[in-house]
């Protein structure tokens, strides 16, 4: 039974590999369920779900990197319906009585928009985001509007709209400037002399992406329009407020890290600009009720908008990580907690964590797959325990090793 059930797996894999999740798809699917007692409505509800697993299963189901093949069946080590492809318009197109056993086929549409470019559906635990500061490359363009407030400020809008997000964790680290020369981040320079996009001392972070970035432009695209001297030319000015000569730039460049390694995983340039019509003299601040009634301040926030969309599409599509914070016997603990939706049963691939150097002397963090699979046990507000097959100390497993689910 249990080897009909693999070869169906397989056959599933083979599907999905043909599926192309670029629009909504409808799909059919069967559910049964045994009537107890007489009771036809619960048996009803139990068929429903059970079709509605297997629709989901058609368009969301994903096999992890840890599968292999024995004696020529595919086993699983991990399977998770992925909660982004949702059901709608679900409808009941026949149900059948077979002995003591219920029947029912459902249509239903799956919103199927959710393949990421690795060809992976993502998956719906949450991941830690520490979102650090955004300083300004050029100090002075923050003194028209008294704009000092953006570098910590873009972090806060950030993480505020990326918590309202059910896969992700959100930290404000805005606080911190995770850049000396601004000009050239992420790109650093080591003692040696190597360049490197590798960030340094991720680790006080404790997080599994960090993100940041430079904010390289608020610069007026006229700058006379705002520090005219002729009185009559500035009154004509402050009229001709729709004018191209107030437009005032904004442009951001965004890097996600990866908090366990340094590395740098995505690198992207946004830039917008709007109306600036405030005096020279006004203190606006940044995010104040003034900033986002002119034109300039709507535009910013629009962007941000689109920031948040696009971060949270591409941690969405990167996997799940947790760092192994302690080790005994066959047992783990990992940094994650209840808040990751991780559950017991769940499976998570074993990675040890390794340093080393390159032909030019720069350190590198490489992740080798152990071929383990941690099974998580118990959950706790704010640590996960599990257990592999085997010891921790015969496999060289210990604190900061990574777990890793695709």
């Amino acid at each position: 039974m249990l080897r009909h059930f693999q070869y169906y797996l397989f056959c599933l894999a083979l599907l999905l590999c043909t599926f192309h999740a670029s629009a909504t798809t409808t799909v059919e699917a069967i559910g049964q369920a045994l009537i107890y007692n007489n009771d036809l409505g619960k048996a009803r509800e139990q068929a429903i779900t059970d079709a509605k697993q297997q629709a989901s299963l058609q368009a969301a189901a994903f096999i992890s990197s840890t599968q292999q093949l024995e004696d020529g069946i595919l086993e699983i080590d991990n399977m998770r319906i992925s909660t982004m492809s949702a059901l709608t318009n679900i409808e009941i197109i026949e149900e059948k009585l077979v002995g003591n056993k219920l029947h029912v086929r459902i249509r239903a549409d799956i919103d199927a928009q959710t393949t990421c470019a690795n060809g992976n559906t993502g998956n719906s635990f949450r991941k830690t985001v520490a979102i650090a500061a955004f300083p300004l490359e050029h100090q002075d363009q923050a003194n028209l509007g008294s704009l000092r407030n953006i570098e910590s400020g873009i972090a806060s809008l950030l993480k505020k709209r990326l918590s309202a997000n059910d896969g992700i964790t959100a930290l404000n680290a805005g606080h911190l400037s995770l850049y000396t020369q601004l000009g050239t981040a992420t790109t650093r320079q080591l003692d040696n002399g190597a360049l490197t996009t590798m960030m340094a001392h991720t680790q006080q972070l404790d997080s599994q992406f960090i993100i940041s970035g430079i904010i390289r432009d608020l610069s007026m695209q006229d700058p006379a329009a705002i520090n005219e001297k002729n009185w009559l030319i500035d009154t004509y000015n402050q009229l001709d407020f729709k004018s191209s000569k107030h437009l005032r730039h904004f442009s951001l460049e965004l890097f996600i890290h990866d908090g366990f390694s340094g590395t740098l995983l995505e690198q992207k340039n946004y830039e917008t600009q709007g109306r600036w019509n405030h005096k020279l003299t006004e203190k606006i601040g940044f995010a104040t009720p003034a900033f986002f009634t002119s034109e300039y301040g709507k535009n910013v926030q629009k962007l941000l908008d689109d920031i948040s969309a696009d971060v949270v599409q591409s941690l969405r599509c990167l996997p799940f990580s947790a760092r192994i914070t302690r080790t005994e016997d066959n047992n783990l603990w990992i940094n994650a907690g209840k808040e990751s939706g991780l559950k017991r049963g769940d499976k998570l691939t074993v990675y040890r964590k390794t340093m080393f150097y390159n032909q030019t002397n720069l350190p590198t963090t490489e992740l080798i797959n152990t071929r383990l699979t941690m099974i998580v046990d118990e959950i706790q507000p704010t640590v996960v325990k599990g257990h592999i097959n085997g010891l921790t100390s015969q496999h060289n497993i210990q604190q900061d090793d990574i777990v890793m689910f695709w």
